[in-house]
């Protein structure tokens, strides 16, 4: 059988469809640029198996983001908890200093406990000493079971870290008062 060659057989119209060449019929009636099934088959399964890496990446990332956000509002709370120990601590220091570190430490523990249950004090007593070489991480305190030292150490348990502040009657009796 002999083939008959048309010249309109050369002339190509351009296709307003992007994906014309994917449907463009060859010799045989079959489409010669569409992908095989097989090749579709092993695209699906490598999406699929790049998904699944990719939610459980996700998975433990979002579980672990959780725990950040409760630690950051745990500490904000202590955070808002230590400024309203110093704010009261001003006020009391400046109607009178002498009184001011006993009358926030009996706010502070029981049977009271003003500012809750996660809020501890104690009197402590500086040793120098103890901290050398600088650097060491080492408590450079103990405790002052007499409180003659007069400096309170108060620790408010947050989820995470626990923040401290050193609370001292530092005021002399002449000494304007202290604005918050």
């Amino acid at each position: 059988m002999k083939r008959v060659i048309n010249k309109h057989m050369f002339k190509s119209k351009p296709s307003r469809n992007p994906f014309s060449c994917l449907f463009v019929k060859g010799d045989e009636g079959a489409f010669n640029r569409g992908f095989t099934l097989v090749e579709v088959i092993v695209t699906i399964m490598a999406t699929a198996i790049l998904g699944v890496i990719f939610i459980n990446f996700m998975g433990t990332a979002m579980s672990k983001s959780v725990r950040s956000i409760e630690m950051v509002q745990g500490e904000a709370s202590a955070e808002a908890t230590l400024e309203r120990i110093i704010a009261d601590y001003v006020f009391k220091i400046n109607q009178d200093s002498s009184t001011a570190l006993g009358l926030i430490k009996t706010d502070i523990g029981l049977p009271i406990q003003k500012y809750g249950t996660n809020v501890s004090a104690g009197y402590i007593i500086f040793d120098s000493a103890a901290c050398v070489p600088l650097g060491a991480n080492i408590e450079c305190s103990k405790d002052d079971t007499s409180g003659l030292n007069r400096t309170l150490k108060v620790t408010v348990a947050a989820s995470g870290n626990d923040l401290t502040i050193l609370l001292t009657p530092s005021r002399h009796t002449n000494s304007p008062p202290v604005a918050f």
